[in-house]
């Protein structure tokens, strides 16, 4: 099959949206800038081709759309470390709360996040884009078409109730007292490469309670 995966003319998160015989960088998406394609292991690593399951910070110089062309996945098992991951889904549009298998309770709620621009949670991982998520513990998830028997937990998000500032689409809360187990849900994956755009609460967070200090970078 022949996937489109759209772009913006900025940093982009990636992932290989079929089974592809050429994996590089250059085969799969030949308008990202060369040297550009960084994967993350506790810090960002340059590296030079895409692997199934992963996600990756791409550079575009020009908006636009690329076709990869492969093998469609149906499933994907994806092993998280603890911490922050970046990952990918499958062949298809998928709904993050019923097509993603969590037997062992590791995703916190929450920290799916996608970037267009800035980061905002994700109810659909796209074919072809990547993602953020933070698990607490090492372990599997799987993606697949089908509805999963055990999904990521259910959660309340406090920040309806919240004062909001936002910048270019990025949203921060302040005002709400958020339970001392809920916060690792409301804190911000790691900052994007330099260049692009990010707001955020000094300590790496979304909301704060009482008083905070808002690191922007652009």
């Amino acid at each position: 099959i022949g996937i489109g995966v759209n772009n913006i003319s900025d940093w982009n998160l990636v992932g290989l949206p079929a089974d592809v015989a050429d994996g590089s960088l250059s085969a799969v998406y030949p308008s990202g800038e060369p040297g550009t394609l960084y994967g993350f292991a506790g810090s960002y690593v340059n590296v030079d081709a895409l692997v199934l399951g992963e996600g990756y910070w791409l550079y575009f110089p020009d908006a636009g759309s690329t076709i990869v062309s492969g093998t469609p996945i149906t499933s994907l098992t994806v092993s998280l470390s603890e911490g922050w991951n970046l990952f990918s889904g499958i062949s298809e549009m998928i709904n993050v709360g019923v097509n993603i298998s969590d037997p062992g309770g590791i995703i916190v709620p929450n920290t799916i996040y996608e970037f267009t621009g800035s980061y905002a949670n994700a109810s659909m991982l796209i074919p072809g884009h990547g993602y953020w998520v933070n698990a607490s513990a090492d372990g599997d998830i799987t993606i697949s078409s089908g509805s999963a028997a055990k999904t990521i937990s259910t959660f309340t998000d406090q920040t309806v109730k919240a004062n909001k500032l936002s910048f270019n689409g990025n949203d921060l809360y302040f005002g709400v007292s958020i339970p001392a187990e809920d916060m690792l849900s409301y804190q911000l994956p790691p900052k994007p490469p330099a260049g692009a755009f990010d707001a955020r609460f000094a300590d790496n967070m979304k909301i704060a309670e009482t008083e905070a200090t808002i690191e922007i970078m652009n």
